[in-house]
């Protein structure tokens, strides 16, 4: 049976998020770089940084206070769904690939970074120039997201409470808990309103039971009634997480980037 913590790094709540909301807050002038390095650990302990003529970490961090980015934003990524990334590109490529990816989107470019673990301990940070600079046409707002939230826990539950015991496993309901604390870790910067926790709290729970009724039913997708109906409600809760979490993140970012000092 696969453990929570293997199961989480197929999640949508890796290393991006964290890199979107603190560096924001950095930027913004509401946390310190050290802030941002704190926040990553939970990933990795080394970071490194490749491509778009950066070799480090400091010289990362110099590109994104010399581009002065009027919005920081998570993509969440997925085949059929490409979070309006550019078509064909590299990096519209190794975002499908990983699952994310942050942007920091300026007047006329963007710097957009994909995270890749090379290791257990080192995580590094592929850096793309995109011109003229990336633009969010379709997000959802946050009040919007907490709405979509609460009808989807509704069906997830169902899932949940469909779902078979397994032998000699622990219980689905105290996995799917467990895994959600682990889903709900990474720290909001100062500030962060109410309802973005919440947003993030209520994802966490219900990507939870998508995780472990996809491990446990792999071929019924999330056991809803026929394979195909299954399938098809697995696939519309994964894209409702997907827009949930990119809008929280993305309504925190842009609030720590534009905080008056």
């Amino acid at each position: 049976m696969t453990t929570p913590a293997l199961l989480a790094r197929r999640s949508t709540a890796g290393p991006s998020q964290a890199l979107a909301v603190w560096a924001a807050a950095w930027l913004g002038g509401s946390a310190g770089p050290d802030d941002v390095v704190a926040a990553l650990d939970h990933h990795a302990q080394v970071h490194a940084v490749a491509g778009a003529g950066l070799a480090t970490w400091t010289d990362l961090l110099l590109a994104l206070r010399r581009s002065a980015p009027s919005a920081v934003r998570l993509v969440l990524p997925a085949p059929g769904d490409a979070a309006a990334l550019p078509a064909g590109t590299d990096l519209e490529r190794a975002a499908l690939m990983r699952g994310e990816a942050v942007t920091f989107d300026g007047d006329g470019a963007s710097l957009a970074l994909v995270p890749v673990q090379e290791s257990s301990d080192v995580l590094v940070w592929n850096a793309f120039r995109m011109t003229p600079a990336l633009v969010d046409r379709d997000g959802a707002g946050l009040a919007e997201a907490e709405y979509t939230m609460r009808e989807a826990v509704r069906d997830a539950t169902a899932a949940l409470t469909a779902l078979p015991p397994t032998p000699g496993a622990p219980s689905a309901r105290a996995t799917v808990a467990e895994l959600a604390g682990y889903l709900g870790s990474t720290p909001l910067p100062p500030g962060a309103s109410a309802r973005a926790h919440r947003v993030l709290d209520t994802v966490a729970m219900v990507e939870a039971i998508l995780l472990v009724a996809g491990e446990r039913q792999p071929d019924t997708g999330i056991g809803l009634g026929s394979a195909q109906r299954g399938d098809a409600a697995y696939a519309s809760l994964r894209r409702a997480v997907r827009v949930a979490r990119t809008a929280a993140i993305n309504a925190v970012a842009q609030e720590a980037l534009c905080a008056p000092r």
